[in-house]
Order: C-alpha cells, then structure tokens, then sequence
C-alpha cells in the first residue's frame, strides 16, 4: 500500500479512535466527529505526520463544503482499503462535526505514534468503544 492512504486510513482511525463509551455527553466522548482538522488536536503526539493528510482533504472539503469532516475522513479511509485491493467498505453517511477546538478530546486517548494494527489491538484491551 502507498503511504497516503495509509495515512488516510490512520487519520479517520484516529478521528474515530478516541470514542470513549465511558463519556456520554457529546461531543466528550470523542469519536468520528472531525474534530482531528483543529490544530490542537492534530498537534496530538499520536497524529504525528498527519497534517499531509489533511491538507489533501481540506482541498476536498473546500470543493464539496456539503460534506462533514468526520464523514470526509472515513469515506477518504474506506477509499484507500478499495484502492489497495481490500473489500469495499459500506459507508452510512451523517456524521456531525465538532464546531470548535474546544469540543476535541483531551490528548493522550490514543497511544503514541503505533502502526494501525498495534492501535486498534491496543484500544481493545482497554475496551473504550
């Protein structure tokens, strides 16, 4: 796989990935929200070297401003699976944006700088979403 759309892969898992069930106010609890474009969050130690990313995704956004960053980001990750051979991914479309940096998660709900795989089997050991 190139390694753009491993980083798309990357960066809808970790806009996805800090969903806490534990939380059940939204926008607290994290999640596919799209919250990861603010620059506190990207600035995440855990989304190293994914600024790239989004800023191929913003040309997307500016073009299409219909579409949420939170589905932009899991449509752009379900795209890079087809186009490296994978299944096609089902997407359900809808997702709501956080409106303001304030609304992202606290740093640190994703473990530092991991392949995709060690990510997901780590968040399944702690059973946060």
């Amino acid at each position: 796989m190139r390694p753009f759309p491993l980083k798309q892969l990357r960066l809808a898992w970790h806009d996805a990935g800090t969903y806490n069930k534990n939380i059940e106010e939204w926008p607290l609890r994290g999640g596919a929200n799209g919250s990861l474009r603010f620059e506190i969050e990207i600035k995440h130690a855990a989304n190293a070297g994914l600024v790239n990313a989004l800023k191929l995704l913003q040309l997307i956004k500016d073009k299409y401003s219909g579409v949420t960053y939170a589905d932009l980001f899991q449509l752009a990750s379900a795209t890079a699976v087809e186009e490296a051979g994978g299944p096609k991914i089902p997407i359900k479309y809808g997702r709501v944006d956080v409106s303001e940096p304030e609304q992202c998660p606290e740093e640190g709900r994703l473990p530092g700088k991991l392949t995709v795989k060690e990510e997901i089997s780590n968040s399944k050991k702690k059973q946060v979403w």
